[in-house]
């Protein structure tokens, strides 16, 4: 499927304000941790969202925290992002890439 540059900045728009929302709200509950926003893959409809992310410790618990907040994250992504008919469901995806 050739990529869009519409999708494109998309993409970009939300894993933007994402990371924002990510380090402004819900770090400050766990401030021992580090937490990135890798990418976003959104389907062309903007029905969803795959967000995958990276964290320094407890991956799985990060992500699953993410994925219980969701709700939260979408409604507060509703107003960072304006202009968009819809804002896709999200769901928040280990992104496991090691160096070796």
């Amino acid at each position: 499927m050739k990529k869009s540059h519409r999708n494109e900045k998309i993409n970009n728009a939300l894993k933007q304000a994402i990371s924002e929302i990510i380090q402004e709200e819900i770090m400050e509950f766990s401030s021992d941790n580090f937490i990135t926003v890798m990418y976003v893959i959104a389907s062309p409809d903007l029905n969803k969202a795959d967000v995958y992310v990276s964290a320094l410790k407890d991956l799985d618990n990060v992500v699953e925290m993410l994925n219980k907040r969701a709700p939260y994250i979408r409604h507060l992504l509703s107003k960072k992002i304006k202009g968009l008919r819809r804002l896709p469901q999200l769901k928040f995806i280990p992104d496991e890439y090691k160096l070796i």
